[in-house]
């Protein structure tokens, strides 16, 4: 065991980093998430450039319509067009061909083209494509190109603004929701970086087979290793409490704080079955440490910790279901978006159940890896 420790120790000064950063993003939550919301939500300015080669009514009106919330030009250079994309100084280029609105009086496709290499402009093409849709609506009530353009126009106008509802989010959660939260990134990476070495030294197949050829038996050797590890993860999974308790203590009621430990106590079980997998799979230092960023920056954010899970594409959810960290994120979900805990005890304990099985699939896996060592 004191070997054990002894091997720990040495992974100090990167743990004591890991968490100087986490308590420095608690600090700046702590900092944001006390400040007022904005209610209101304004599209941001892009520029777009448009080459209109048709001069037509609907292309006019595109441009009109446009501009009411970005910044539209006509000045063209087709030579420039791709380094400007490239370095940012215009973010969108619309191409319209000669003939386009006769096309598009003909129900044809074509005759416009889009070009970006952005992806917050993909909203653009989707407004682009909503304003023919009205204008299509309006001729279909007989009204003429220019009469259907005038009045698409007209109601883009009276369009009202967008505001935030109050109730809870991602955005709008109290602190202690992004401690709970982000110790689904920092237990898995700070316990690889710990018992990874760990592992590393002990099942090197040199030192395997020096430690089966002394006087202590592998039972003892077993129970040895083991203990040394659980005191080391229960030490950090104590301090990172114990440091949510100091700063966040009145974000929590008792209930909240005690059911949010045990959501954190079996996330700690997953992370040290996933570090010993890793410690023994992964040789050499700089491969560890590797690990630990893909591993814990990787689930967290498919599972939803740095961004939301609402904004994340669907089958990414469906990917996360795969993962330890998504249902413990759940859990944290369900402690602060209910007004009381006790309503989704049966989800909470679900989840939790959800959890141990990925605990125990990891630590079976481990002693297969361990049994195969072995036998080679």
């Amino acid at each position: 065991m004191k070997t054990v420790l002894k091997i720990a120790k040495k992974a100090l000064p990167s743990v004591i980093i890991y968490l100087c950063i986490f308590c420095a993003l608690m600090f700046a939550f702590t900092f944001f998430a006390g400040k007022d919301q904005e209610k209101n939500f304004q599209a941001t300015e892009l520029d777009i450039i448009m080459d209109d080669r048709d001069a037509s009514v609907l292309s006019k009106a595109l441009s009109d319509y446009l501009a009411k919330e970005n910044n539209v030009s006509g000045e063209f250079d087709e030579e420039l067009v791709s380094e400007l994309l490239f370095t940012g100084t215009i973010d969108y280029v619309i191409y319209i061909e000669e003939g386009f609105e006769e096309k598009f009086l003909a129900g044809e496709q074509g005759g416009i083209e889009r070009q970006s290499i952005r992806a917050n402009v993909a909203f653009l093409d989707q407004k682009t494509e909503l304003f023919f849709r009205y204008v299509r609506a309006e001729l279909a009530l007989g009204k003429t190109i220019e009469d259907a353009c005038d009045a698409v126009l007209l109601n883009c106008d009276k369009q009202s603004q967008t505001e935030v509802k109050s109730g809870k989010s991602a955005f709008l959660m109290a602190p202690g929701y992004y401690f709970l939260a982000y110790l689904s990134y920092i237990l898995p990476a700070i316990l690889i970086m710990i018992l990874g070495p760990i592992m590393y030294a002990f099942y090197k197949k040199e030192v395997k087979m020096r430690t089966d050829c002394g006087m202590v038996s592998v039972r003892k050797q077993n129970m040895a290793i083991v203990g040394g590890i659980a005191i080391v993860a229960m030490i950090l999974w104590s301090l990172l409490i114990a440091i949510g308790a100091v700063i966040y203590g009145g974000d929590f009621t008792v209930t909240t704080y005690l059911y949010g430990m045990l959501n954190s106590f079996l996330l700690l079980l997953v992370s040290v079955a996933i570090s010993v997998l890793i410690g023994i799979l992964v040789k050499g230092g700089d491969a560890l440490n590797g690990a630990s960023n893909l591993i814990g920056m990787g689930m967290a954010f498919i599972c939803g910790v740095f961004v939301p899970a609402e904004l994340l594409p669907d089958y990414v959810g469906k990917i996360a279901e795969f993962l330890p960290v998504s249902w413990y994120m759940k859990n944290v979900k369900l402690l602060f978006e209910g007004e009381s805990v006790t309503e989704y005890m049966g989800e909470f304990f679900g989840n939790c159940g959800i959890i141990t099985i990925f605990a125990i699939a990891f630590f079976c896996i481990f002693l297969v890896v361990v049994k195969r060592k072995k036998v080679a």
